[in-house]
């Protein structure tokens, strides 16, 4: 009895009872997951040139390095890491040296 009411109900609406409300969380879902890639694409963008830029790692410090310019993006923590607990010459030595010669197979 209750199977046929269930069928008699999708029938009349069009679908199960709790479908709208479903279909709108997924809907949400997918809109801030898509949000969240073009964010982060846009951040991975070159300011000088556009191209691509990738992250990279040296000394333990995080940086963006460009596949076609080479330029290096440093974060405002990243370089105040750098700063406080690291040589700064050295380690921007360092990052200078490794983003001429990219390690790209982390991408």
């Amino acid at each position: 009895m209750a199977a046929a009411r269930k069928s008699s109900r999708r029938k009349a609406t069009g679908a199960a009872p709790g479908f709208a409300q479903t279909r709108a969380r997924l809907d949400a879902r997918r809109a801030k997951q898509r949000q969240k890639m073009l964010w982060a694409h846009y951040w991975l963008l070159c300011p000088k040139c556009g191209g691509d830029m990738f992250v990279n790692k040296t000394m333990g410090i995080h940086y963006e390095v460009c596949r076609d310019c080479h330029g290096i993006a440093i974060d405002g923590d990243e370089l105040n890491l750098l700063l406080e607990h690291l040589e700064p010459g050295e380690a921007l030595r360092a990052i200078l040296k490794k983003s001429l010669k990219p390690d790209t197979t982390e991408i």
